[in-house]
């Protein structure tokens, strides 16, 4: 509690910077204590809440911390997210390793401004990905191209898939055509959005349909 900055990752400067705390509260504390007098002993868990500003740029940022402990001995975060700006829907949990390895790379390699590193990384998570869903072909043009045929993207994914693959190209071959940090955000956006379809959102779907075939064998079940 009572923090006075925190060190993000500022997407305007595109670095790490310090965000100086102008306001803060906190969202409530749960105990598991049945009466008031077990309060003492008992642990609790609660949120506090940190809206920021960038000291170079005054970007907004809000915080979240979460904490547990127990009155009177400890009290520790156990998370820290940023909430706002709006962190991704990439589900990483839903990513296979290799494409998680991948991926991530990229968006280090990106926070650091090391565009080339980028979008090769992004050329790689896509080459993970054909391996993880088995796309035939001998080169990586004829494996998206598989994925498309085998419904795992549609025609736009395709055609996303296929930039990131030329971009990824001409950052490991042309050495006189820079990456700019526009080019590499968006590289990095298009392989985030494929990702995102392909496992996370897919992932959701099937959760979604088992659920809702559960709620209606359970109610076509009762009397």
């Amino acid at each position: 509690m009572g923090e006075s900055s925190f060190d993000v990752f500022c997407p305007k400067c595109n670095i790490l910077v310090e965000a100086r705390v102008i306001a803060e509260g906190h969202g409530g504390f749960r105990s598991n204590a049945i009466n008031p007098i077990d309060e003492v002993d008992t642990d609790y868990h609660g949120d506090l809440y940190f809206v920021c500003l960038c000291r170079r740029c005054s970007q907004p940022f809000l915080i979240r911390q979460s904490l547990y402990g127990i009155p009177g001995e400890f009290e520790s975060i156990t998370d820290e997210s940023v909430l706002y700006p709006t962190e991704s829907k990439l589900i990483q949990e839903t990513l296979p390793k290799s494409v998680k390895i991948a991926y991530d790379q990229a968006a280090r390699s990106f926070n650091a401004s090391l565009f080339e590193p980028c979008v090769l990384m992004c050329r790689k998570c896509l080459e993970a990905v054909c391996k993880t869903l088995g796309a035939q072909g001998r080169d990586l043009s004829k494996r998206l191209v598989s994925l498309s045929e085998a419904g795992h993207i549609d025609s736009r994914l395709l055609s996303w898939a296929h930039e990131i693959r030329l971009v990824g190209n001409e950052a490991a071959h042309e050495m006189e055509v820079p990456v700019t940090q526009e080019d590499a955000r968006d590289i990095l956006d298009f392989t985030e959005a494929i990702l995102i379809y392909v496992f996370s959102l897919t992932n959701r779907f099937d959760s979604f349909k088992a659920r809702r075939t559960k709620s209606d064998t359970e109610e076509g079940g009762m009397p």
